[in-house]
């Protein structure tokens, strides 16, 4: 028998968009909610994987310990101003939040190394870790190698590796891939091949995924591979479709149970601004939300519109797919000051008040069941 999970209350902003899903119903949570969160409730305290633990990354040891994390996304220009980076850095300090993404050439723009940027964070002991994107696309294995020498030498405990976005000019080196980088990350320092002066600690490796990219089953397979290569967390794309998310989890083997996902959030202002998100690769805009957003008088009552309906998202998310946080994405924060640090005060509110209501992982595990060959937990009553 499935065990029935208690709704958390609903505010008055979350009832009105209460329709969007139909009516509320004490459903049982998804298979996949099922299994991943008795996994987690056997494997709270265990170490993830086999490799040797990044004991310096404070990530890592919370991650380790079961905890969910929030995490921020940011943005790092083309800049020498290490005065920028920090004032953009302090801009999205909060109490939970316990690392901070630096980005690798986003969008493939020259920018600032993340590398830079990180120890310009570091150097102020600000308080939260830097996550360090590094993008396999456009360099060669020694370039790699060094950025993560680097990156350690300069107290670096935390790796995102990606592919990358296709950059602005020609010339692309297909030397490594993003599963050959996460090998080499997850391997430092012994695996580099060279001898090292000097001792160094193992980085805590992550890695990408997008739950609503065009082909599921591919990018699950890639989440497989990455898994195996060393990724010991995941981060995803904005996530705007809850039950499109738990469906995307649903399709994920039994053999990534143990792969803490942070799911990534992100602020709507207009219509127009959903319809530009939808246009980025990895990003999908639900229909109802557009409809939703469409219907606004103005922009303050889109995002009115916007915060509300995903407060009703992450209630139902929350109650139905196991997660381990929430990785915020102010998608042009720096460019719009004081109005876009109102937005994600409301995206970092929304994140807390989802995991402050997250219920309690299941304590009483089943058997595991196969069905078609794939293995579920129910809990036991």
């Amino acid at each position: 028998m499935k065990a029935r999970l208690k709704a958390a209350p609903r505010s008055r902003a979350r009832s009105a968009v209460r329709h969007e899903h139909g009516p509320r119903r004490h459903a049982a949570p998804h298979s996949a909610s099922i299994r991943w969160r008795c996994h987690h409730a056997m494997t709270k305290a265990a170490a993830i994987g086999g490799s040797p633990v990044a004991i310096g990354s404070r990530l890592r040891r919370a991650l380790d310990a079961g905890r969910s994390v929030i995490t921020a996304e940011l943005a790092v220009p083309a800049t020498v101003a290490h005065k920028l980076i920090l004032e953009r850095a302090k801009g999205l300090l909060r109490p939970q939040i316990v690392a901070m993404n630096i980005t690798d050439g986003l969008r493939g723009r020259p920018a600032l190394s993340p590398i830079a940027a990180a120890a310009i964070l570091t150097h102020a002991d600000l308080g939260v870790e830097p996550i360090v994107q590094v993008v396999a696309r456009s360099r060669a294995r020694n370039a790699l190698i060094a950025d993560l020498l680097g990156a350690s030498a300069l107290g670096v405990r935390n790796l995102l590796c990606m592919t990358g976005d296709v950059p602005e000019s020609s010339g692309d080196i297909d030397d490594v891939d993003v599963f050959t980088l996460i090998e080499l990350a997850r391997g430092f320092p012994a695996g580099l091949g060279t001898e090292l002066l000097g001792t160094a600690e193992p980085f805590c490796v992550g890695a990408a995924w997008s739950p609503f990219a065009p082909d599921p089953a591919h990018e699950a397979e890639r989440l497989v591979r990455k898994h195996a290569a060393g990724a010991v967390f995941v981060q995803t794309q904005p996530m705007f479709d809850a039950h499109g998310f738990a469906a995307a989890i649903d399709r994920l083997p039994v053999s990534l149970t143990e792969l803490p996902i942070i799911i990534g959030l992100a602020p709507i202002r207009s219509c127009d601004h959903a319809q530009r998100l939808g246009a980025i690769p990895g990003i999908v805009i639900p229909d109802r939300l557009l409809a939703l957003l469409d219907r606004a008088s103005d922009e303050a009552d889109a995002c009115e519109r916007y915060w509300a309906y995903l407060d009703a998202e992450l209630d139902w998310l929350t109650r139905n797919v196991p997660h381990r946080g929430f990785h915020l994405m102010p998608i042009g924060h720096s460019k719009r000051g004081i109005r876009q640090s109102s937005s994600f005060d409301r995206l970092y509110a929304a994140a807390t008040r989802a995991l402050d209501a997250a219920p309690p992982n299941l304590a009483e595990v089943a058997a595991p069941v196969e069905v078609s060959g794939r293995v579920f937990r129910t809990s036991a009553v």
